[in-house]
């Protein structure tokens, strides 16, 4: 801690800045209070513990500085920006919307603020805004990376999936270490059914993050799908490793365990990701192929029930459900979802199933 009595206000707001910077927020913090103690109204001081309560992710509290700071100085940009940032992760994106568009009416070629504002607009499903914001962004700066990434995630949500690989690739020519775009560019290009560069992609987003979780899971159902079950159970143990509380993983480690005829196994994995997140509709209509594969066909009937309820519209789901009702006897209640479900039934003199 600097006790230099013969600091001035801008000397101690500087070595705050400093420490900051090096990742010292204990002492830049105490720094900041100094200045604080002396200027209540240091606008910058307050903005910058606002990026520490932030990344401390005390959204109440940075929200209270950034306000702070606005109200002591209306036309400060980074304040209403960084203010945005909260209002965006608690879900607020009306409020974040409108403190991104204050931060370009005062400062037109705040590249961050286009950006997130683009972000915004994606998020409310308003693609042209969201591009119109991310073009802008990359006029003002050619290379500001993070906007040619979510140029081309709008491009793949027009379905415009060449565009997409197209804008990923520029991102990944700026940094070839940008592990988000080398992600989104796998998932376009298996979209496109580019196998082996989606799998080149996913691993390359790895090694830049090894707990690219997205990355992880994607990789090994691109394993599954090339028959590599090993492989594929291998990634799914990881993202668990990483993340024990990821319901998608262990619904996949599930699918790999019942190809591998591990059904126990399979059986506790999907009841797992259900655990983790009752909602998981994939991971109540796997469980419940599980008990129809062991004749459990009233278990597997509550699954595929449950599994309709959080997605009643999955055809599916109303096909593995009707099927299940017709193994309980509930003949033409199952023949009718299996007649919403578009299934084929095939009839033989003492049995009717699904084809």
């Amino acid at each position: 801690m600097i006790k230099n009595k013969d600091l001035t206000i801008g000397e101690t707001f500087d070595l705050a800045v400093k420490n900051h910077w090096e990742g010292k927020t204990d002492i830049a913090e105490k720094l900041y209070n100094q200045v604080l103690k002396i200027d209540p109204n240091h606008s910058q001081t307050l903005n910058n513990i606002g990026i520490i309560f932030t990344n401390l992710k005390n959204y109440q509290k940075a929200k209270e500085c950034f306000e702070q700071a606005i109200k002591i100085n209306p036309n400060y940009a980074d304040a209403h920006n960084n203010l945005g940032t909260i209002f965006q992760n608690l879900s607020e994106l009306q409020k974040a919307k409108e403190c991104y568009k204050k931060t370009i009416e005062i400062k037109p070629d705040y590249v961050n603020a286009l950006n997130n504002l683009g972000v915004i607009f994606q998020e409310l499903r308003e693609y042209q805004k969201a591009k119109d914001c991310f073009e802008k962004a990359i006029a003002i700066n050619p290379n500001y990376i993070d906007a040619h990434n979510n140029l081309g995630v709008i491009f793949k949500e027009l379905g415009e999936n060449q565009k997409a690989k197209e804008w990923y690739k520029k991102a990944i020519e700026i940094d070839p270490n940008f592990a988000a775009a080398h992600y989104n560019l796998g998932v376009t290009s298996k979209e496109l059914g580019e196998i082996e560069k989606a799998k080149e992609c996913y691993e390359k987003a790895i090694e830049l993050n090894p707990n690219h979780v997205n990355a992880l899971n994607n990789l090994g159902a691109i394993f599954k799908e090339l028959g590599e079950n090993q492989k594929a159970k291998e990634c799914y143990e990881k993202v668990i490793k990483i993340n024990p509380n990821n319901a998608d993983a262990y619904n996949n480690l599930g699918a790999i365990f019942k190809e591998l005829g591990e059904i126990e196994k399979a059986k506790e994995c999907y009841e797992k990701a259900i655990e983790i997140n009752p909602n998981h509709s994939i991971a109540h209509n796997n469980l419940g192929n599980i008990f129809k594969e062991l004749r459990e066909y009233q278990k597997a009937k509550e699954c595929f029930e449950k599994a309709l309820e959080i997605d009643p519209l999955n055809k599916l789901y109303m096909t593995t459900y009707g099927d299940t009702l017709i193994f309980l006897n509930d003949k033409f209640k199952g023949f009718d979802y299996i007649k919403k479900g578009q299934g084929v039934i095939k009839f033989t003199p003492s049995y009717s199933k699904i084809i």
